[in-house]
């Protein structure tokens, strides 16, 4: 063991999920285990500066999950998932994962077992190199409940990467190989690539293998190398996290977070900046504006240069001088008298209106 988790943190992987399966019928209360399993290796109890770290988790698979453990669900022998065997399993556990044998039973965990509660599975466990086909049909309805509750699916690739054993016909693995491609490909297809994730499973160090290699595997299965990375990478990590929402909260609800800020410095508020502005200083000198210096009405009538210096055919120019027309003639609405320099207004002899004459017939 301690050379599988050496050996996953000399590939590049960060996070190690090691599974204990057990039958339905197994109490889970019986089981103990150390998390971590290898303190020195795990960032969480490692000295500083340790070098070659990774996170070591513990999940529960419950494997030959078939229609007897269906309808033995939460009865005396049986150990699967329901409200009354929830607490038996360890706290240490991350997630649960479950490996269905029928359609019945996958049909089971889809409907009945997959909403959040604390013993919801998170992963659905295939081994597609077992068999030629996968061991039920994958319905797109079922496929899109899962998918709404968060539930992904895991392609275990040690018929792939595990030598013969003792005792096999020669050629078997090939065919165990040719069996896995074709059972992840229909697993791809009815999926879409979405919420699968690439496990290893093994045993031994030796059955590990890189992401690299697991990248380039998955392209003989219909998977884009951005999809098998999510492979590797994101859809694993929302399975863990999904494990230890509904482990640790209920139903898999999260509280809404606090935002911790600290108060600012005191300082000057805009009221006290605007009272002191209006308030005037008894030290400083009133501001005085010059007089209005009175224009000649002789010189009214002259164009004058614009202030950049220029000629008289400037704009300012123009705009001075259309203004004292105005003033002279009685533009924009007066009454056409000029004040006379002594200040008098010369008076204007009211004009009768003309009567019209009548014709005589």
């Amino acid at each position: 063991m301690l050379r599988k988790v050496s050996m996953a943190s000399l590939l590049g992987y960060s996070t190690l999920l090691l599974t204990i399966s057990i039958p339905p019928t197994f109490d889970p209360s019986l089981l103990e285990f150390p998390t971590p399993l290898f303190p020195q290796l795990d960032p969480r109890t490692a000295p500083a500066g340790t070098q070659g770290l990774v996170m070591q988790l513990w999940r529960i698979n419950i494997e030959n999950y078939g229609d007897e453990a269906v309808k033995g669900a939460g009865q005396k022998g049986y150990f699967g998932f329901s409200n009354s065997t929830a607490h038996l399993y360890p706290s240490q556990t991350t997630l649960l994962s479950v490996s269905p044998l029928t359609l019945s039973s996958f049909s089971h965990i889809a409907l009945s077992v997959a909403p959040p509660s604390p013993f919801a599975p998170t992963l659905i466990t295939l081994d597609p190199s077992l068999s030629p086909r996968l061991p039920f049909p994958l319905k797109r309805g079922m496929i899109s409940t899962l998918a709404r509750t968060g539930v992904g699916f895991e392609l275990v690739l040690r018929g792939v990467t595990r030598l013969d054993q003792p005792g096999e016909q020669p050629g078997e693995a090939g065919k165990r190989r040719r069996n896995w491609i074709a059972g992840a490909r229909e697993v791809v297809r009815a999926t879409e690539g979405k919420g699968v994730v690439i496990s290893s499973g093994a045993v031994k160090a030796g059955e590990m293998r890189g992401t690299e290699d697991l990248i380039n595997l998955c392209s003989l299965i219909g998977m884009p190398p951005s999809v098998a990375k999510d492979a590797l990478t994101v859809n694993p990590q929302r399975a863990v996290m999904r494990g230890l929402s509904l482990r640790q909260t209920y139903r898999g609800v999260i509280s809404n977070p606090t935002l911790t800020t600290y108060p600012p410095p005191p300082r000057e508020s805009d009221s006290d900046i605007s009272e002191q502005q209006q308030r005037p200083n008894p030290n400083s000198e009133a501001p005085t504006l010059p007089a209005p210096v009175p224009t000649p009405a002789s010189e009214l009538g002259k164009k004058r240069p614009a202030a950049g210096g220029g000629g008289c055919g400037s704009d300012s120019a123009l705009e001075t001088t259309g203004k004292a027309l105005r003033e002279i003639t009685g533009g924009g609405g007066g009454d056409g008298r000029v004040q006379q320099p002594d200040g008098s207004v010369p008076s204007v002899p009211t004009q009768q209106p003309k009567r019209k004459k009548k014709r005589k017939e």
